[in-house]
């Protein structure tokens, strides 16, 4: 019996706000060794996007940063921008 296994071109998160450590640290480390090309984070508590790409030996190489309202260059093989003037921020945390 042959395994027919699909792999993900581009992965992407919006950052959970009770567990942001997997989206941020977890993902990030498991989703390069899984052969995923790129991984969009986006995160509604500081406003940020992240876009990693370029992975290789286990590990992201390339990272983008920016804000909401920044427009995210999207590589190949989709090779467009990414408007994110839309985006929700979440509520601020009224007891932290």
């Amino acid at each position: 019996m042959s395994e027919f296994r699909e792999l993900a071109v581009i992965a992407v998160e919006i950052v959970s706000p009770s567990n942001p450590e997997n989206d941020l640290v977890g993902k990030v480390r498991d989703y390069p060794q899984m052969g995923i090309p790129l991984y969009l984070v986006i995160d509604p508590r500081e406003g940020t996007l992240t876009l990693h790409s370029e992975p290789g030996n286990g590990a992201y190489h390339r990272r983008w940063t920016g804000k909401f309202g920044d427009t995210v260059p999207v590589p190949e093989p989709f090779a467009f921008e990414l408007a994110t003037s839309e985006p929700l921020r979440y509520p601020a945390d009224r007891n932290g």
